[in-house]
């Protein structure tokens, strides 16, 4: 992969934003890795979710740049708090290996359905509070945390369109990209799915069981 600019990255974008979606990526796993990729102006930072899905946050860059690099979340989190001046520089790099997930296509999407970030966040509300009726009826012992997992697969692989499943919806929320307003557009192009928001996209395949870990 391309190494980091010494000069470190000029944002044209909000260092802020960036810092709160590494942030909102590093509840689950401070070490949750993050994929970075500079290429001419656009800054790309992957994320791995806990919903079988990618997110996607791109900012702007003043400046060209090309890098491809992975970092822990939480340190990336704290560089993008600090930037001065608009320049951010990298934290320490991962080893590669640590970054599994093959990536999107960026291009050739085709726009599937599209509908208010604020129905897309009421869907999850009615996921959530589904699940947390149904796991209290789960009774402790051996096999509880199975049984919960059956019921968070249930729930979350119901359609948000078409073939897209709610768990896009509910890693675009644990991700914050769910607005008050603006529209939720779904995308696709082969086996792959995307929602993109105001705030963010997120990624995933469709078209097999294990769904981003496949290549």
């Amino acid at each position: 992969m391309p190494g980091e600019d010494p000069a470190g990255l000029q944002l044209a974008g909000s260092a802020r934003d960036l810092a709160v979606f590494a942030e909102r990526a590093a509840r689950h796993d401070p070490a949750t890795p993050v994929r970075v990729q500079a290429s001419g102006l656009v800054l790309a930072a992957y994320v791995t979710t806990p919903f079988e899905c990618l997110g996607l946050r791109v900012t702007r860059l003043a400046r060209d740049a090309s890098i491809d690099a992975v970092v822990e979340a939480v340190g990336l989190a704290a560089r993008a708090r600090g930037a001065s001046d608009g320049v951010l520089a990298l934290p320490p790099r991962l080893p590669d290996i640590t970054w599994m997930a093959p990536l999107p296509p960026r291009t050739g999407w085709s726009e599937v359905d599209r509908r208010p970030c604020r129905d897309v966040r009421a869907l999850v509300a009615a996921g959530t509070d589904e699940f947390r009726r149904r796991a209290g009826q789960v009774q402790a012992g051996p096999g509880t945390s199975a049984a919960l997992e059956a019921i968070a697969e249930d729930v979350w692989s119901h359609a948000l369109v078409s073939d897209v499943p709610a768990r896009f919806a509910h890693a675009a929320d644990y991700l914050g990209f769910l607005s008050d307003d603006g529209e939720a557009v779904v995308r696709s192009l082969g086996p792959w799915r995307r929602l993109d928001t105001p705030l963010g996209v997120v990624v995933a395949r469709v078209s097999d069981r294990l769904g981003l870990f496949v290549s």
